[in-house]
């Protein structure tokens, strides 16, 4: 029986990591050993856990499938990986998968919790998966189509992806709003039309809020039409919004509604997570254009501590890459 040792990235309650040492042993006819070849940083949540800011009331929503130790304690955290099966189950054996797990070097997951990656799919580029899972989600929670006014508001990464799906349906109408403007740049790479403000004047079926910032929602009430749809993206933990529901909000019989990606929206209730990523990874499979938001620089695995305390890399949005 081969016997791997691990290297693995924790989390010592707040503000500081360190890396832990273990080993795999006993693997089972369905579960596969894998070398990673690549992690991602979300970073919005992976800091709120570094910094220790996770809310009591949100520790079991932000768990993820293979965290070990608990929020406010020590911990292993993330669920961005790429890697190749080196052992284990013999029909995944030398294939690359995705999986939800950690930042460690080696690791073993049930066969069939895994995603086999085809071979003409830039690796890096499935580190968006999450991500887009998160986008596919809001587009089925509100199902915009042709003729649509929409409006996106923040271009980070979940921001970017929503936009970039819902443009892509005929006949919409669509900007994607942020306050930074180098962000054009990027947004122009994707075919997308940008603006550093919210327009005064843009009457929006659906708007996305993907902010993170919880006092945004109420800027958005001048953008509302009849029976206009806020769907929020964002996750604002125990932060409260100011919102003047007697407005706009209720005149013209606004919705507001939450898209969470851990639930798969009831208009697709026949689908399950599995199916969901499959569907991520195909759009991955069609689209080039997203490999502009992968960070052309990557990050060290051993420098991932490094990377954390560094304010620095706090206002970059791109998919920032662990490389092993």
């Amino acid at each position: 029986m081969k016997i791997y040792k691990t290297k693995s990235y924790w989390i010592d309650k707040k503000n500081k990591g360190y890396f832990k040492s273990g080993e795999i042993s006993s693997i089972n006819s369905n579960e596969i050993v894998v070398k990673t070849l690549f992690s991602g940083i979300s970073y919005g949540t992976e800091k709120l856990v570094y910094s220790g800011k996770v809310p009591k009331s949100q520790r079991n929503l932000m768990k993820c499938p293979y965290q070990e130790g608990d929020f406010g304690n020590d911990i292993k955290y993330g669920y961005i990986n790429v890697g190749k099966v080196v052992d284990g189950d013999k029909s995944y054996l030398g294939n690359n998968i995705f999986s939800l797990y950690p930042h460690q070097d080696f690791y073993k997951i049930p066969s069939n919790e895994a995603l086999i990656i085809p071979n003409k799919i830039p690796l890096s580029r499935c580190l968006l998966i999450p991500n887009l899972e998160t986008a596919i989600n809001a587009v089925w929670d509100t199902l915009p189509s042709a003729g649509d006014r929409i409006l996106v508001i923040g271009a980070g990464i979940v921001g970017l992806l929503t936009a970039y799906l819902i443009d892509k349906i005929p006949g919409v109408n669509l900007f994607i709003v942020d306050k930074d403007p180098s962000k054009r740049k990027i947004t122009k790479k994707l075919g997308i039309k940008f603006l550093d403000t919210i327009p005064k004047k843009f009457d929006a079926r659906f708007i996305y809020e993907c902010t993170g910032d919880h006092r945004i929602l109420n800027s958005l009430k001048n953008n509302i039409t009849v029976n206009s749809t806020i769907c929020v993206l964002s996750w604002y933990g125990d932060k409260k919004s100011d919102i003047a529901l007697g407005e706009n909000f209720f005149s013209k019989r606004a919705k507001l509604i939450m898209s969470q990606v851990s639930k798969i929206s009831p208009s697709r209730c026949d689908v399950t997570n599995q199916d969901r990523r499959k569907i991520a990874l195909g759009i991955l499979d069609a689209s080039n254009d997203l490999d502009h938001l992968i960070e052309k620089k990557y990050v060290k695995f051993n420098d991932l501590d490094k990377f954390f305390s560094d304010r620095k890399n706090h206002n970059n949005f791109l998919c920032k890459v662990v490389k092993y």
